[in-house]
């Protein structure tokens, strides 16, 4: 049961945290996961008024998010919805409306295949030959073969990448070697900005945009060193949420069901109060220690540490938030659950920080979050949706 919730609330979160919204898929008139086959051609539109697709054979039709769980998964079906996987291999031949959610060994998506939506995958190799919206990727090889298409940007942390299909856009890539296909034109159509042990030379007409290369540090630094200090950092910080959460269990056990009406009710107030505190907190210790001519200097340290503090709390808070909010929204009121859920996202948060540069925004905004939700918490707590304070 619990490898079972492991495998849907960590794709689920991925959903929550790149989009800021929480959506439940829900059709009242077909239910959930059914399978349609058919010889027709049938369109099927998605929320956005796009059509899936149209086709003349036979297939199957899946007309809700799917979750896929095992050693070997193909998805060949068409899903008018995101796609979920936990798995050793997967490989992609069918058509996905949303979004593609991956964690595994290795993911293939073939060239048949269409992604509406983004992929978001971490796995040991990753090679893409169909098309795609956007890419998120962690990976220890990242292949994007000659006829993939990218239609937005792609974003990659990898040992090894090579690029010799198309991104339409712009490449954020940090990895350790990247190279292009021999006699590659325009592989990436916008910008490309990445960091490397080493600048690449690059043949004209492989980038049509801009070029920015940073240096990476640590050139003797193995892939196996840095993931294992990922795994570290996610260790300590599991540990110290575990704390936070069963601290606020003991200390306030009502804290998490208001957490998450705020969450769900106030997220914009949330996330401008945590802003506000954040930065106002921060200016209000300077002009302390900096012009009250040592007279405020204890305070303005005591400012700083609290706001610091309050910060390092914040990501937790917000993932207890998404768990509870989650919790509630499949009508759970079991406590060993709702942790879970909440170690889960805190899990999903740092993978998601080792993202190249939409990682760091990513965490800072669910920080945010986390502490606008702490502030309104002091100051309204006995109905949050009507706005009354106790």
């Amino acid at each position: 049961m619990k490898n079972y919730l492991f495998k849907i609330i960590l794709c689920t979160f991925l959903v929550l945290v790149v989009f800021s919204t929480f959506v439940f898929a829900t059709d009242e008139n077909i239910p959930e996961n059914q399978v349609v086959s058919t010889n027709e051609e049938v369109t099927s539109p998605s929320e956005d008024g796009e059509i899936l697709a149209s086709y003349e054979t036979d297939y199957d039709l899946v007309y809700s998010d799917m979750y896929l769980f095992d050693n070997n998964v193909e998805i060949s079906q068409v899903v008018d919805g995101n796609v979920f996987v936990y798995a050793g291999t997967v490989k992609v031949t069918g058509a996905i409306s949303g979004n593609l959610f991956v964690l595994a060994e290795n993911l293939d998506i073939d060239e048949d295949a269409i992604i509406q939506g983004s992929v978001f995958a971490f796995a040991n190799d990753i090679t893409i030959s169909g098309i795609v919206s956007d890419v998120y990727s962690m990976s220890n090889n990242f292949n994007l073969e000659e006829k993939a298409i990218v239609k937005r940007n792609i974003y990659v942390m990898s040992g090894a990448t090579d690029l010799t299909g198309q991104v339409s856009r712009d490449a954020y890539i940090s990895t350790k070697s990247l190279s292009f296909g021999e006699g590659a034109k325009e592989v990436i159509k916008g910008n490309l900005n990445y960091s490397s042990y080493n600048e690449v030379e690059l043949d004209e007409g492989i980038v049509k945009g801009e070029v920015k290369f940073s240096q990476m540090s640590g050139n003797n630094q193995s892939i196996g060193s840095i993931i294992l200090g990922v795994i570290s950092n996610i260790i300590l910080a599991l540990i110290f949420s575990v704390a936070i959460v069963l601290i606020s269990l003991w200390i306030a056990p009502k804290f998490k069901d208001r957490a998450s009406e705020i969450l769900e009710k106030k997220n914009l107030s949330a996330f401008g109060y945590g802003l506000l505190v954040f930065f106002g907190g921060i200016v209000a210790a300077f002009i302390l220690l900096l012009f009250t001519y040592g007279f405020g200097a204890s305070i303005g340290l005591f400012l700083i540490a609290i706001v610091v503090i309050a910060y390092i709390a914040s990501s937790t808070v917000f993932s207890m938030s998404v768990g509870a909010l989650i919790a509630k929204k499949i009508k759970s009121e079991k406590i060993g659950i709702y942790v879970l859920f909440a170690l889960l996202v805190v899990l999903a948060l740092n993978l998601i920080e080792y993202i190249p540069y939409i990682g760091t925004p990513i965490k800072f905004i669910a920080s945010m979050l986390g502490l606008g939700i702490l502030c309104i918490n002091a100051y309204k707590r006995k109905d949050l949706v009507t706005g009354k304070a106790e």
